[in-house]
């Protein structure tokens, strides 16, 4: 099984926007047999894939699909005894709990220079794994194309990392999504967006990254 793993030191990056449409490109697209695990005490993965119809509590499962299990487990990695493709992992920002996980590939998105800031925190914890490291720009783009150009610049700089060279936008459709409690194709608009066509594009990367995934179905 791999595990990708989506973390930043900072809140509000888009973590679990990331991890919900990996969860969901990977089973519907990919047909990967999905564990998703969300780490975070807010409980926004189970609350989104669910639909909003499971309450969450501790250890909670949700059965989404064949292919996909969702489970809450806040700040600890739970021992399932769950076959699956793939793993993902919806973690807080804490560098307590990043320390102790070893993912196959760290998914790190920020947003601005606060969020790369905090990754920087976060980065001998993420190297010690020795997993792949990919930065993502994620809906960094409100702020104009020379703000958004320098953040690029400055996560350039950053050594020992990936960076994925498309920044995610914005995008309303991918909002929609979150309160739709849906992926952006299954939005009304989401998939002519520009939102959907760079989660989509990002996803199937991260899959291959992991040695997954292969034409979009």
């Amino acid at each position: 099984m791999k595990t990708v793993s989506i973390f930043n030191n900072k809140g509000g990056v888009g973590k679990t926007t990331l991890a919900v449409h990996l969860a969901l490109y990977a089973t519907q697209h990919q047909s990967l047999r999905t564990v998703a695990i969300g780490l975070d005490r807010q409980g926004d993965m189970l609350r989104w894939l669910s639909g909003g119809n499971t309450s969450v509590s501790d250890g909670s499962v949700y059965e989404h699909s064949k292919l996909l299990t969702v489970v809450y487990s806040p700040n600890q990695q739970p021992n399932l005894p769950i076959k699956a493709d793939l793993c993902i992992l919806d973690a807080p920002p804490s560098l307590a709990l990043a320390a102790t996980l070893r993912p196959d590939l760290w998914v790190v998105p920020v947003d601005g220079r606060l969020a790369l800031e905090d990754m920087h925190n976060a980065l001998p914890d993420l190297e010690a794994s020795r997993a792949k490291i990919l930065v993502v720009i994620n809906k960094a783009d409100s702020g104009g194309a020379r703000t958004l150009g320098a953040l690029k610049r400055a996560v350039e700089q950053t050594p020992k990392i990936s960076i994925w060279p498309t920044p995610v936008p914005d995008s309303p459709a991918v909002k929609r999504a979150a309160e739709y409690y849906r992926a952006v194709w299954d939005v009304p608009y989401g998939q002519t967006s520009e939102g959907h066509k760079a989660i989509v594009s990002l996803c199937s990367s991260m899959l291959k990254l992991v040695g997954l995934g292969g034409a979009t179905r």
